[in-house]
């Protein structure tokens, strides 16, 4: 009997916590994180900036515990660039767009991303 009541205790306990545990966004790995970098560069250039430039803003500040200075330094390198890149795209600015309402929107809807593939930052850190 005593088994059993220590069982439901646990039991009761690990089902409390498992929404709490659900809610906290994953730790964005590295590469992760230099693109959500190049996502904020492209949502606070000039020209195709967008007001969820703030909400990445602080997916990336919340990211940014535990990281080595050797990915903050390509973390700001590509937030540059991007921002850089976006403010003279001219006939590039389709794809930019693409890439800031797709894999960067993804940053923003839950706090992390799943999504892989071959994006700038990705192949800048290869």
């Amino acid at each position: 009997m005593r088994t059993f009541t220590v069982a439901a205790l646990i039991a009761a306990a690990t089902a409390a916590a498992a929404p709490a545990l659900a809610a906290q966004p994953t730790h964005l790995n590295d590469v992760q994180f230099v693109e959500a970098n190049r996502c904020l560069g492209l949502m606070s250039s000039k020209s195709i900036g967008t007001q969820d430039a703030v909400a990445m803003s602080q997916v990336v500040k919340a990211q940014t515990i535990g990281r080595i200075g050797y990915i903050y330094d390509r973390a700001d390198q590509a937030r540059d660039d991007a921002r850089r890149q976006a403010d003279h795209a001219g006939s590039e600015n389709a794809r930019l767009i693409a890439e800031r309402d797709g894999v960067c929107r993804s940053f923003i809807g839950s706090g992390t991303t799943e999504a892989s593939g071959e994006h700038g930052a990705s192949q800048m850190v290869r």
